[in-house]
């Protein structure tokens, strides 16, 4: 348990204040105590502060306010905490959740116990200010029933029932907290300005749909949303490759990383780079195979020594952020997971029991699965519609009852009909924009109605000529849609980037209109 309040104190201004804000909110959220009267004392006081100040306090405000109010023996724990390391992120989460299954181990252990003097002697309870007795089968069951929500119900993040109309206090708490809290309610963010402006990021309990046809860059636009999770926002995730193997998943996050502004004197200084404020990446294709010394000498020593370390958060790189403050050396996690080969049909329930597996030895934000058109139903229909409805409903549900109902942003990458590419074509030869619906989403008139949010991508080789890959919304169910937008593709590593560039213009699609036809004739 002190390991759980030191976390959530910072120890100089040099500590990242998001990670400990995140700590105290898992924390608050839980409803711990501490066996030890000090340590409560020092944990209202916390409380106190992050309402007032909306950060973690550092650990010399702390000692400044028990001085003054000569509070000795506060002090002297406040000394012992000082000494301990914390624990941010996922090893923070799976502490706090080992200490509430203590928690929930012992206080189950009480109720039957006291579930047993009800049946046989009877026990008188308090509710609000009056005293109950209770006596016999009936109240007992009904006293583990009530108790039963306690154990049942998740370590942070919601609640499985309630009565609304009793739950305003609760309700107000949780509206202040989103209000004051830049961490409250916020989804897990892809980084292209266009689409997290709009949509807030893949939050709690949605299911997200990110749609393309073959070539539309599906699978390299999650990739990098899970790296810029862990690596700007400190976010762990999960990502199911149903298509790639594990090797190619790692290539490409590789690659990706190798991409970093932090490294932009390193790359300079290396000549891997001319200009010294861009960002050039190494080949995906020479770390596949094995020959970065083809496209440059020092490309390997670059990846070992430099992307490779960092990557582990086993180096310091000097200078700032966009926000002034120094490079984070701290990432969450990218656990990657692939279907045992022997295994012929993977469905969500493999899926949900592997990822509780997993959650509980490390926990994560999100998880993306590539992709839906690749897993089984729990019980096969007679159609592939039949089917594929099933899957998309029960990733619905797991969003929804991940963790005791605590849930969690799932994503699910989607494969586009070839009638849907045809019309997109056509609709790019008419318009100079292409563009899909949901009508395009192959044998799945489920996704409509289970997904919050149905993304896609869209890529040709004029696109692809300019490095440039298009972002459309099909459907929002919390909040208004974005326009279609494109972002940029940095090739070689296949890292995807915010543009602000237009659309094409229609004049420019008709110089296009001779390709679209060949490609359209292939088909």
């Amino acid at each position: 348990m002190k390991t759980l309040l030191r976390s959530v104190i910072r120890y100089s201004a040099s500590d990242d204040a998001k990670l400990f804000l995140r700590n105290y909110q898992k924390l608050n959220a839980s409803g711990m105590g501490f066996e030890v009267p000090e340590h409560n004392v020092i944990w209202a006081k916390v409380q106190d502060f992050v309402r007032t100040h909306n950060h973690a306090p550092e650990i010399s405000t702390l000692r400044v306010h028990f001085k003054h109010a000569r509070e000795e023996e506060v002090l002297d724990q406040l000394r012992v905490l000082e000494a301990m390391p914390p624990r941010t992120m996922g090893d923070f989460h799976a502490l706090l959740e080992h200490r509430v299954e203590e928690r929930r181990t012992r206080i189950w252990a009480e109720t039957l116990k006291e579930a047993g003097v009800i049946t046989s002697t009877g026990m008188t309870v308090k509710r609000g200010h009056e005293e109950t007795t209770l006596k016999g089968p009936v109240d007992s069951a009904r006293f583990v029933v009530e108790r039963s929500h306690d154990i049942l119900a998740p370590t942070v993040g919601g609640a499985l029932s309630g009565e609304v109309t009793k739950d305003g206090q609760n309700f107000k708490d949780r509206y202040v907290q989103v209000e004051s809290d830049p961490l409250a309610g916020v989804g897990q963010h892809t980084m292209l300005k266009q689409m997290d402006q709009a949509m807030g990021g893949a939050k709690r309990h949605e299911l997200w749909l990110h749609a393309g046809f073959t070539g539309g860059m599906k699978t390299t636009f999650c990739i990098n949303w899970a790296y810029n999770q862990a690596i700007w926002y400190q976010h762990s995730s999960l990502y199911f490759s149903l298509e790639m193997p594990y090797i190619q998943c790692r290539n490409l996050l590789y690659a990706i990383h190798s991409c970093h502004p932090k490294f932009r004197e390193i790359r300079y200084t290396l000549g891997l780079q001319k200009d010294p404020n861009s960002d050039i990446g190494l080949p995906y294709e020479n770390i596949r195979d094995g020959n970065l010394h083809l496209w440059h000498p020092n490309a390997k020593m670059f990846l070992f020594d430099h992307v490779v370390e960092d990557f582990g958060g086993n180096m310091t790189i000097p200078g700032e952020d966009p926000n002034g403050r120094p490079w984070n050396t701290q990432y969450g996690r990218i656990h990657i997971e692939v279907p045992h080969p022997d295994k012929d049909d993977f469905t969500i329930s493999d899926l949900r029991s592997q990822a509780e597996i997993l959650y509980g030895a490390s926990p994560y934000s999100t998880i993306f699965v590539d992709h839906a058109g690749l897993m089984a139903p729990r019980r096969w229909q007679k159609s592939t519609t039949e089917n594929l409805n099933s899957v998309l409903r029960d990733l619905k549900k797991m969003a929804m009852g991940f963790n005791r109902g605590a849930g969690l942003a799932v994503v699910a990458l989607f494969q586009i009909s070839r009638e849907g590419f045809r019309g997109a074509m056509k609709l790019k030869e008419k318009t100079g924009r292409a563009g899909y619906n949901l009508t395009h989403l192959s044998y799945a008139n489920e996704a409509e109605r289970s997904s919050d949010v149905v993304t896609a991508s869209w890529m040709d080789e004029d696109l692809q000529k300019e490095c440039r890959v298009q972002f459309q919304c099909l459907k929002s169910r919390d909040q208004k849609p974005f326009e279609p937008f494109v972002a940029r593709v940095e090739w070689p590593c296949r890292r995807i980037l915010t543009c602000l560039d237009p659309l094409t213009t229609p004049q420019q699609a008709e110089k296009m209109g001779d390709d679209i036809d060949k490609q359209l004739d292939n088909l």
